[in-house]
């Protein structure tokens, strides 16, 4: 078990996460919470590397198995090095909310709840077809997701080495945590920002409703999916992989369970 930490902060002094498997929706949603008033969200980084790589330079600890070693004064640090990589990157006024957005945050999980156990999570959910064709079509330039995206094969591996461990870390850590699938937002949007506002505890959530002409003002978002979340919310891309149901045949057998726990069909 791990010790209490008294200094945990709130879950209104803790980052936002957003988490789930590239191109599965991560980027619509961390545009709508940015143009909340109260939240502020930061192009994708690995800030929660640099954490866990703080906590190995002792020499003293290895993670995750030695999380539970972690004292008071260790978290204090460890928090210490995330918020000092943010106000590298942005300033958060008083009352901001940081909304931290990376899929690979998925494999963090033990890490955030250690140091962030009061934490909000969304996981951003996706037809698991379209999240791999999605993926197999975009041109990446890390050199490891290059490799990944070779092959469906490769990429339904990776799909659920993810999603299986967020399963089964979320049953033993219960973060607090929605689900929220593409197609849903898709087709009830009130509702489905309804759900992610009584979530996080927001007043506002009109103020979701306008992330495109924010999104417009920035001019440039750092992800493969600006001209998506630009443009008028559409259905588009619901649905593709079907066009391309003769390749991606060989990988629905090992995408079945998390067709399946999501209520997806094949």
């Amino acid at each position: 078990r791990w010790q209490a930490d008294p200094g945990a902060p709130s879950a209104e002094a803790s980052p936002i996460f957003i988490v789930g498997f590239p191109r599965s929706g991560t980027t619509l949603l961390e545009q709508m919470l940015d143009a909340h008033p109260g939240l502020r969200s930061m192009d994708e980084r690995a800030f929660l590397q640099k954490v866990i790589q703080k906590m190995q330079d002792s020499g003293e600890y290895s993670y995750p198995e030695d999380l539970h070693r972690l004292g008071p004064s260790e978290l204090e640090v460890l928090r210490a090095t995330y918020w000092e990589s943010v106000r590298g990157v942005l300033k958060l006024e008083p009352g901001e909310r940081l909304v931290d957005k990376n899929p690979l945050n998925i494999m963090r999980l033990p890490i955030v709840h250690r140091i962030f156990p009061n934490s909000r999570f969304i996981l951003a959910l996706r037809h698991p077809c379209d999240v791999l064709l999605s993926n197999y079509m975009q041109s990446f330039r890390a050199p490891a997701f290059q490799v990944l995206c070779s092959s469906f094969e490769r990429l339904a591996r990776g799909y659920n080495d993810a999603m299986e461990f967020w399963v089964r870390h979320a049953a033993l850590f219960k973060p607090a945590a929605i689900e929220l699938r593409y197609e849903d937002l898709l087709e009830d949007f009130e509702a489905q920002t309804r759900r992610i506002s009584e979530h996080l505890g927001l007043n506002d959530v009109e103020a979701l409703h306008g992330f495109q002409a924010k999104a417009r003002a920035k001019g440039f978002i750092s992800t493969p999916s600006y001209s998506q979340v630009v443009e008028p919310l559409n259905k588009k891309a619901v649905g593709r992989w079907r066009r391309y149901r003769e390749y991606l045949e060989p990988v629905i057998p090992a995408l079945a369970p998390a067709m399946k726990r999501w209520n997806y069909e094949a």
